[in-house]
């Protein structure tokens, strides 16, 4: 495997990581010291971190609100709508303002996922008509997926219902389970690679500047380290995808507000999911 594989997939994760920490300091001294007042510094530093309201547009796809609901505490609390319905089996409790914060999974969140089967499925997530989206708390240690309702209500995104639920009972449960096993366990993640595994390095330019190679288990491994699979949950939008084939999935992971996107491909053959294709 070429280095320039590794070092592109780090660049890409390292962005991920370092996206937002950064603050330029506003107030470079051009003069002397003692022309600054306290009195300036304070009020350009107070300008520096207002907060913004969100655009009008915010509601026209969904996931332009969906980034606001999880990086601006105040549109959150205006987009929840109380008391929350939080139904387990057959029980349903009413979940008051002080009681969400057990609930909100999505703070710090740097990965959003996406399993899907069909590419032509992706458009979805562009339909300004769409009036109810999903999204899934997959929990991987715990085996509990929390599934939370989003609807319109007057031309606006609202949290409307939570749903809790067991990995088993949801659409994608196996292949939810097998994951949950190859993040986990290295030894099962080495017999689930495919012989060898496709990697598909795509340019901003489209697929016809696509570079192929080709991932034996060791260079797996080394890849492994530099990628961002989530390994405690996956946080997973769901549009309304089909989910119909038992034996074909695609996670799609998407950075929130840097670009990276990596898809990778799984097909189930027998009784047992392999690796087949990773694409960024």
């Amino acid at each position: 495997m070429r280095k320039g594989l590794v070092i592109a997939v780090a660049t890409g994760c390292l962005l991920l990581s370092c996206q937002d920490k950064k603050m330029t300091n506003a107030f470079e001294q051009e003069g002397d010291a003692e022309e600054d007042s306290l009195e300036a510094f304070a009020g350009d530093t107070l300008h520096l971190f207002e907060e913004e309201e969100p655009p009008a547009a915010v509601d026209e796809l969904f996931d332009d609100f969906f980034y606001n609901f999880l990086g601006d505490s105040k549109f959150q609390g205006q987009r929840i709508s109380y008391p929350l319905p939080c139904k387990k089996g057959g029980e349903e409790e009413k979940l008051s303002k002080s009681e969400w914060p057990q609930f909100d999974h999505f703070k710090h969140q740097e990965l959003l996922s996406v399993i899907y089967e069909r590419e032509h499925d992706l458009v979805l997530a562009k339909d300004t008509s769409m009036q109810s989206v999903a999204v899934e708390w997959i929990g991987l240690k715990n085996d509990e997926v929390q599934k939370f309702h989003f609807n319109r209500v007057e031309g606006k995104w609202m949290l409307t219902e939570i749903d809790r639920q067991q990995r088993d009972d949801t659409p994608n449960g196996d292949f939810l389970n097998f994951y949950a096993r190859f993040i986990a366990d290295s030894t099962f993640q080495r017999e689930a690679l495919a012989t060898p595994v496709k990697v598909i390095l795509t340019s901003e330019d489209g697929e016809e500047d696509a570079e192929e190679e080709h991932l034996d288990a060791d260079e797996w491994f080394e890849m492994r380290e530099t990628i961002p699979l989530p390994t405690e949950a996956l946080v997973n939008v769901n549009y309304g995808q089909a989910c119909i084939s038992q034996n074909r999935k695609i996670l799609m992971l998407e950075g929130i507000s840097n670009g990276m996107q990596m898809k990778f491909k799984f097909n189930k053959q027998g009784d047992n999911w392999k690796l087949m294709e990773i694409e960024y």
